[in-house]
């Protein structure tokens, strides 16, 4: 049998060095990162035309028991979030569209998290051209976290939504919770990362 030598597509000093990030499309480029601190919401702003974007986030926990992780839209730079009644759709793995008009896309898919120690949640949120018009706008997150139970039990997360209320781009995200949105916090724990990748 022979060899499947993986490394080939690297140069030779084993990196990706030589390549372009600002012009090759597919591929993930950094962002940036964050420690999560004690916050009532998490904003991604900045988000440019032309990309995906997806954000990571990694051993982050909710203050208040029970919370469902909701996402939130701005067509405005992040100065106002889109909360009308029927401004999103979304579901989870196996669903048809669970609620098609609703305020809010939930990130967790109606699990509702636990706040204990080890209530760790680790989930990706794929948002696909969101600085895009003419459109509407889809999120799918996969993740896991563990629930609220007396003795938690690991959760596999996987759900998506649109932003229909309009076809215009979207130039930042939000996420929070859905205890009381805005006020109730994650704890200061995890981290938060972003990357987008090149459509064209």
């Amino acid at each position: 049998m022979g060899t499947l030598n993986v490394d080939a597509i690297n140069d030779a000093a084993g990196s990706i060095s030589a390549l372009d990030v600002t012009k090759e499309i597919g591929i993930w480029q950094f962002v940036s990162t964050a420690a999560i601190t004690v916050a009532g919401n998490l904003s991604v702003t900045g988000i440019a035309a032309g990309y995906d974007y997806l954000v990571q986030l990694n051993a982050f926990c909710c203050t208040t028991d029970a919370g469902i992780m909701w996402l939130r839209v701005s067509e405005d730079a992040g100065s106002s979030y889109k909360a009308g009644a029927s401004d999103y759709s979304h579901g989870r793995h196996a669903d048809a569209v669970a609620d098609a008009a609703d305020n809010q896309i939930d990130v967790n898919g109606y699990t509702a998290m636990g706040n204990d120690a080890g209530n760790h949640g680790m989930v990706e949120i794929l948002a696909v051209n969101p600085n895009s018009s003419g459109e509407n706008k889809l999120f799918v997150s996969n993740g896991t976290m563990e629930t609220g139970a007396a003795t938690p039990i690991l959760i596999g997360v996987t759900s998506f939504g649109m932003y229909w209320g309009t076809t215009s781009a979207v130039n930042a995200m939000q996420l929070g919770w859905s205890t009381n949105y805005g006020t109730d916090t994650f704890k200061a724990q995890g981290d938060i990362t972003v990357w987008r990748r090149r459509r064209s």
